[in-house]
């Protein structure tokens, strides 16, 4: 990534239908984020004093950071209940990649299509939330 994040304690979440972004950072009215095409998240627990419950932590799951999670559970769970559907095809999640930022409190687990860092001024994301809450009329 082109900052080094401390990945500890402050974030913010904000998702739509088809984008969910990670909020790290805020410099004036510029908000360092990291923006997935997301098909599935989690958010919450567990915190880190807890994280060695994850099952993922015996792959090396550890501390503080963004993590990439190859040959994904997630992903084949995903895959596996959606088989019922009558034209499912495998190769439709072969660019599904799964990933987990660890924090202090909590952790977002996130599979997606793709993902960028951007920064993005505050006003843009008053603007996203604004279009969200219209949708809601």
């Amino acid at each position: 990534m082109k900052k080094d994040y401390s990945f500890q304690y402050e974030n913010f979440v904000l998702a739509t239908q088809g984008d969910l972004y990670l909020l790290l950072e805020k410099v004036g009215t510029s908000v360092s984020a990291l923006k997935f095409r997301f098909s599935s998240f989690k958010y919450g627990g567990p915190n880190d004093e807890a994280r060695g419950s994850h099952p993922l932590t015996k792959f090396g799951l550890t501390w503080y950071g963004l993590y990439q999670v190859e040959n994904s559970p997630w992903v084949q769970e995903m895959i596996t209940a959606n088989r019922v559907h009558p034209r499912h095809q495998d190769s439709m999640y072969a660019d599904r990649q799964h990933y987990i930022a660890c924090f202090k409190d909590v952790m977002l687990e996130v599979v997606c299509r793709e993902f960028e860092e951007i920064e993005i001024e505050e006003s843009a994301l008053l603007s996203i939330l604004q279009a969200e809450l219209l949708c809601l009329e």
